[in-house]
């Protein structure tokens, strides 16, 4: 039995080798041209089974070639056109149509290409539409095709033009698109095919700002696979011929279109501009957004300059960055807390950004420890020139007229190049060129500094109005910091009101009017001993005053001046310097423009116990005469009183004094002599003659 069933499987077993062996002869034979090897071991062969799979694959891919061969011929162009047009119409919320050739193309991948296409309705005057392409591509899906139907699974807009027009009250060209987009995706709540666009340009021109962007090289890929997933957009742009990588991820675009949020990742990377932002996305009644964004640039001057503003040129305005919290609107940025940088400077506080009118809108309250404000001044050219006075450079202020500020600043240190403040607040607000800063309070000098500046452009000049209130102040400290003149020191109390209109400091010294108050305590004037100076002359009138009139120092327990200015000239008729042993009485007058003195005045050397006078003298008084740069002033006493003083000189007083009696004798001689003719004249008065009172040069 069991060699029945041994019989029974070798059977078969062997019609198996004697079939195969008659299929390796004849392969070999064909291979080889030869009989086969004689007996022994049959070698292994997979050559049958290979053959087969790859005739097999080889008639597939020649079907399938040749179908692709005849899709373009067999593909009907009026149901891809209106396939197309059905779809993109759909998807995008707006007309589609298509005015150019449709072609298919097999390779390099099987697509449609549709030429000139337009996006949106004709404009009533011109007639163009809001967007237009040269070609759109779209790849078709081939299973669909096999069944006779046209599917895209996405489309490339090559070199795509696109206008955005903002009217004056804010609306656009793509409102109404924007609407039925939203309302179409509400419906369909599906994602968008993946989209891309290569070397596209777009233009905005913004009539409610008065700005033009001009946008080209756009090149974006937005992947959307489908309504419960996130979308990716990723590309690069150039913008105002500066180019820009943007990458973003929109967690559920689907909530865009029902007015609900959705989380956003957003970088962005250019040369004036860079940053993030992270948090929620609302397209409502308008488009919001809120949560972490970060600004920053290497200079705010580039930045304006490239959004079409004119901020001039200077050192200022360089490196700039802004982080917080941030609610971000259509035309607005609102940070409720920001970290803000600029020029080295610290700041923390709130801080909103406007984009509403033809300017943009910058207010807040900001507040910082230490605040450098040298370089601010430094661009406005106030400070002289080494040794050539007040500068001639213009003032730029065209960064003001670019933006409108509306800023509350605080700080605890505030530097102006030499000059230390302590605790300060101040108010700076600039619209439509006109700039004003309202200091309100300033520990500075040792005192208490309040005051306001507004500068208003009045044609290629500007108006100047400035105030200033000092309250027991170092004066040395003051007037050499701001203005070199460092002849005087003193706790001083001071008003100031100047007004003045021109380009330059120096055309505003020439111009300059108004009135100057000061009095001061306590201090000195330096650059003369007038003690040393008047003890010298009362003990030897006609001797040289050497170094004291040219060093030195005279101190003072009280200064009490008013100033008036007039047309550059600053005028004083009753400034007093008393002190313990001098007093000095001043007036005359001081050249702005020219920063030089042209006054006289009284010094009193002020008699003691021990000084005592002469018979019939009281304290002994010197007029004198100052001239010369405020900056390094020489003064000279009057050569009448010496000589009137000195001994040496009686002589000469008496020929002086008996003038008339010298007359009278050579007139006697003369008519004994027979000479009539008229005598040399003699002068009416004496040669030394006090000063002339000293009037400003106008």
């Amino acid at each position: 039995m069991m060699s029945g069933r041994v019989a029974a499987i070798e059977m078969p077993c062997r019609l198996f080798m004697v079939r195969h062996l008659q299929d390796y002869d004849t392969s070999w034979s064909a291979l080889s041209g030869a009989a086969r090897p004689g007996p022994g071991p049959l070698p292994l062969s997979l050559a049958p089974p290979i053959r087969r799979i790859a005739i097999a694959v080889g008639a597939t891919l020649l079907v399938l070639a040749g179908t692709l061969a005849l899709v373009p011929v067999l593909l009907p162009v009026e149901t891809v056109r209106r396939t197309v047009v059905a779809e993109l119409s759909e998807r995008l919320g707006m007309p589609v149509a298509i005015h150019g050739d449709i072609a298919v193309s097999v390779i390099p991948q099987l697509s449609i290409r549709l030429a000139d296409v337009r996006f949106g309705e004709g404009d009533a005057g011109t007639g163009e539409p809001p967007a237009r392409a040269e070609a759109v591509v779209g790849a078709l899906r081939l299973l669909p095709l096999l069944f006779g139907s046209v599917a895209v699974s996405d489309y490339t807009l090559i070199r795509p033009s696109i206008a955005v027009q903002v009217s004056a009250d804010g609306a656009s060209n793509w409102d109404k698109a924007f609407e039925r987009l939203r309302e179409a995706t509400r419906l369909r709540r599906t994602g968008l095919t993946d989209f891309r666009i290569a070397d596209g340009t777009a233009t905005v021109n913004d009539a409610k700002s008065g700005q033009r962007f001009d946008i080209t090289g756009i090149e974006f890929a937005v992947s959307w696979p489908g309504a419960d997933r996130q979308a990716n957009v990723s590309g690069k742009l150039t913008v105002n011929g500066e180019p820009m990588e943007v990458n973003a991820i929109v967690a559920r675009p689907q909530a865009l279109f029902v007015a609900e949020p959705t989380g956003l990742k957003m970088r962005f990377a250019s040369v004036p501009l860079r940053g993030g932002f992270e948090g929620s996305l609302t397209n409502g009644d308008t488009v919001t957004a809120s949560g972490a964004l970060t600004l920053e640039g290497p200079s705010l001057r580039g930045f304006l300059r490239w959004i079409g503003q004119n901020p001039g040129i200077g050192p200022s305005l360089g490196a700039f960055a802004l982080k917080g919290q941030v609610e971000v609107l259509p035309n607005s940025l609102a940070f409720t807390k920001v970290n803000a940088e600029l020029d080295g400077n610290v700041a923390d506080g709130a801080l909103s950004v406007s984009f509403e009118g033809t300017r943009p809108q910058v207010r807040g309250t900001l507040d910082t420890g230490r605040f450098v404000a040298t370089t601010y001044f430094r661009d406005l050219n106030l400070a002289p020139e080494s040794g050539r006075g007040w500068s001639r450079r213009p003032i730029d202020l065209s960064a003001v007229s670019t933006i409108d500020i509306d800023l509350r600043v605080s700080a605890r240190e505030l530097i102006v190049g030499g000059a230390q403040f302590g605790r300060s607040a101040a108010a700076l607000t600039a619209r439509n060129g006109r700039l004003a800063v309202t200091l309100g309070e300033a520990q500075a000098y040792g005192g208490l500094l309040s005051g306001a500046l507004v500068v208003s452009p009045a044609g290629d000049d500007m108006d100047v109005r400035a105030s200033l209130t000092v309250q027991k102040g170092q004066l040395g400290l003051g007037l050499g910091e701001w203005f070199g003149f460092r002849r005087l020191d003193g706790t001083a109390n001071i008003q100031l009101g100047l007004e003045a209109r021109g380009g330059s400091m120096a055309e505003l010294a020439r111009t300059a009017s108004g009135q100057i108050t000061l009095t001061a305590v306590e201090g000195a004037v330096h650059g003369f001993n007038a003690e040393a100076i008047l003890r010298r002359l009362e003990r030897r009138p006609l001797s040289i005053v050497g170094a004291d009139a040219r060093s030195g120092r005279t101190p003072y327990e009280r200064i009490a001046a008013t100033v008036r200015v007039v047309g550059g000239v600053a005028t004083t008729t009753d400034m007093t310097l008393d002190g313990q042993m001098v007093r000095v009485n001043v007036e005359g007058s001081a050249q702005l423009p020219t920063r030089e003195l042209e006054m006289r005045g009284i010094a009193t050397l002020k008699r003691t116990a021990s000084a005592t006078p002469r018979p019939g003298e009281g304290d002994f008084e010197l007029p004198f005469v100052v001239q010369g740069s405020w900056d390094d002033p020489f003064i000279l006493p009057d050569p009448q009183i010496l000589i009137r003083r000195s001994g040496a000189a009686a002589p000469l007083r008496d020929i002086t004094r008996d003038r008339d009696a010298l007359r009278a004798v050579l007139d006697a001689i003369n008519r004994q002599a027979g000479f009539d003719g008229d005598p040399a004249p003699v002068p009416s008065s004496s040669s030394y003659a006090p000063y002339p009172p000293l009037r400003p040069r106008n």
